[in-house]
């Protein structure tokens, strides 16, 4: 008689250690799969912080360019004379092919 509750305790003590594995194992698969996806988010976030760092510096230089632009006459004839091959009277323009 004294055997019997002995055999039940184990049954349920290893049920329990099973359950309890398996729980373990569930959890640390989507737990491993959850760290992975912040990783990449991370991975990403680090990328895009880079990008707008570069989007930002080039949108101050075009900012400056463009008061430039606006007020200094030197540059506005700087620009026409490079970008549009200008040049001012009596002056000659040398094209070499490249």
């Amino acid at each position: 008689m004294s055997t019997l509750p002995m055999k039940s305790t184990r049954f349920v003590n290893l049920l329990f250690s099973i359950v309890f594995l398996a729980v373990a194992v569930f959890a640390s698969v989507f737990l491993y799969r959850d760290y992975q996806h912040y990783d990449n988010l991370r991975t990403q976030q680090t990328l895009l912080e880079k990008r707008l760092d570069s989007l930002d510096a080039e949108h101050e230089e075009r900012e400056q360019q463009l008061q430039m632009l606006k007020g200094d006459t030197e540059y506005i004839e700087s620009v026409i004379r490079a970008k549009l091959k200008y040049a001012k009277e009596d002056e000659t323009i040398f094209r070499f092919e490249k």
